[in-house]
């Protein structure tokens, strides 16, 4: 054992004698459940592979893939959440974002409010799953993302 390691030890033994382990714990739980900001947002720049399926009746349709660049510093409402809308007359409201998550209510003319949900969330930063449900008729669309690259220039 090196001599920096032996006197970290020694320290932290030091540490647990004097205060107890209680005190030692309880500092290392203030730590683990610190929340992340929420404007911190865990998506990962680069080249996007998105997977959209309309939803009929429960089953999935056909896949319909496109391609998207994230910048870095780019809005994630504007780049992850702005998923085809299930009609025309359908709008996002009461939008929530977590660190990870973005949540919202759907509102669509003819429809009793609110009509719907959105969601879009990320398991790791480079990975991501989305859908969007209507009242009375479950979930009409499935997503997921997963980032591909390093964006290469302006034009991608």
């Amino acid at each position: 054992m090196t001599a920096s390691v032996r006197g970290t030890v020694r320290r932290m033994q030091v540490a647990v004698r004097r205060f107890g382990l209680p005190v030692l714990l309880s500092g290392v739980a203030c730590v683990a459940v610190t929340r992340a900001d929420p404007a911190d947002f865990q998506a990962m720049p680069g080249l996007w592979r998105v997977v959209l399926r309309v939803v009929s009746n429960g089953h999935a349709g056909p896949a319909r893939v496109e391609w998207h660049c994230v910048n870095e510093g780019d809005d994630p409402w504007a780049r992850f959440a702005a998923l085809p809308m299930p009609a025309p007359q359908c709008r996002r409201s009461d939008q929530h974002r977590s660190s990870t998550a973005l949540d919202w209510t759907l509102s669509c003319a003819g429809m009793p409010v609110p009509s719907g949900r959105g969601r879009v969330e990320f398991d790791t930063p480079e990975h991501y799953t989305a859908s969007i449900s209507l009242q009375g008729r479950g979930e009409v669309l499935q997503v997921e993302g997963v980032r591909r690259a390093a964006c290469t220039g302006p034009s991608d």
